[in-house]
């Protein structure tokens, strides 16, 4: 990390990381790289694209208005987590935030918990399993980026979510459709009944609201991206 890349942040997304975080993310960018020449976290050609496709992108969850408020002494679920995208870059900027880490690979990981040991991250918990298998994490953010669309992973976040917790989906285009899609699909098949237990798919909730957040990368080429953020869920 660079110093323009670390203007970008503040002036784009009003992050003002500290000394040590920008240490810990030059260490984080190390590991990253060295472990990704040997055990494939992404494609090598987009290794090149660390800051403005990845960490940029992990860390635009700020221009959602809620977030730093959950943020703040709160806990986040990042299902399938993959290299650490958003799990780790969240976990360094937000030290406040409890983040739990999940992947069903081994591979992916076995590498976020060397960054963890490496970095120091008290803050970041990682779990290898698939995230249906798990106990309900309880959690006040539950995040995918880059897993499945919305109308299969929504009821497995309302799994894992608090009562009023959201579920944040990092989108490309089309996130608009695709949000009604999964809302219409959610709120017919999901049970209702106030005695449904916090286990069963979905948790017996109806998904209430949502808000699209689009937001650009700071690259070159053209690349608007989406949060989808749905709120609203309770028994």
């Amino acid at each position: 990390m660079n110093a323009a890349q670390i203007q970008t942040i503040k002036e784009n997304l009003g992050i003002n990381l500290s000394a040590e975080q920008v240490l810990k993310f030059k260490k984080w960018q190390k590991l990253f790289i060295e472990y990704n020449s040997h055990t494939n976290l992404m494609s090598r050609n987009e290794v090149g694209n660390l800051f403005e496709k990845h960490l940029y992108d992990c860390l635009s969850i700020v221009l959602w208005e809620g977030f730093l408020k959950a943020a703040n002494g709160g806990k986040l679920l990042d299902i399938g987590t993959g290299g650490g995208f958003p799990s780790v870059i969240l976990a360094v900027a937000f030290p406040s935030l409890s983040v739990t880490a999940n992947d069903s690979r081994s591979r992916k990981t076995n590498f976020i918990a060397l960054v963890k040991k490496e970095l120091g991250l008290e803050n970041l918990e990682v779990i290898c399993g698939r995230a249906e298998d798990l106990l309900p994490q309880n959690a006040d953010i539950v995040t995918f980026r880059a897993v499945g669309k919305i109308k299969d992973t929504l009821p497995l976040a309302c799994k894992h979510l608090k009562n009023g917790g959201y579920s944040v989906f990092y989108k490309a285009v089309g996130a608009e459709d695709e949000t009604n899609e999964a809302l219409d699909a959610y709120n017919k098949s999901t049970r209702r009944t106030s005695d449904c237990p916090n286990d069963c798919p979905g948790g017996g909730r109806d998904a209430k609201s949502f808000k699209i957040v689009p937001y650009k990368l700071p690259i070159d080429i053209e690349h608007t991206r989406n949060l989808v953020v749905v709120g609203g869920l309770e028994y």
